[in-house]
């Protein structure tokens, strides 16, 4: 017999809290080696010491990319989840991480239309003012 999912047993919700969940560490990890950075360019103050912490700070930002990376799939999962009747709301994800759509959405074999607010916006040009 079949049955409906039930929103704890929704896999595309339980992978967002987990996404959600990773952002959170991510960031977290990206603001401890920005701050180790920036500790060693004050305890080392050679070139050496600010090429360690060009290095660290070149992993804080690398940290921080992919923490946003993870909050957006994570928001990508919870809109799917929404999309079965189950609540919408992004799991919390890393504070300050602008949100982003994820990439073009393809209409699928069911005849369903895109909806617009996830698909891809094309710009357009102004009409041409009239002559004279």
């Amino acid at each position: 017999m079949n049955r409906a999912p039930q929103p704890d047993e929704d896999p595309a919700l339980r992978v967002a809290r987990w996404c959600g969940g990773l952002a959170e560490v991510l960031a977290d990890v990206g603001r401890r080696v920005a701050q180790l950075g920036e500790q060693v360019a004050r305890d080392w103050p050679d070139p050496y010491g600010r090429e360690w912490a060009d290095r660290t700070a070149e992993v804080g930002g690398a940290l921080r990319r992919e923490s946003g990376a993870a909050q957006e799939l994570a928001e990508a999962y919870a809109r799917q989840a929404g999309q079965y009747g189950f609540p919408t709301a992004a799991p919390a994800g890393a504070g300050g991480v602008a949100t982003r759509r994820t990439g073009a959405r393809l209409a699928g074999t069911d005849a369903d239309r895109v909806d617009d607010e996830r698909g891809m916006r094309i710009a357009e040009m102004p009409p041409p003012p009239p002559p004279g």
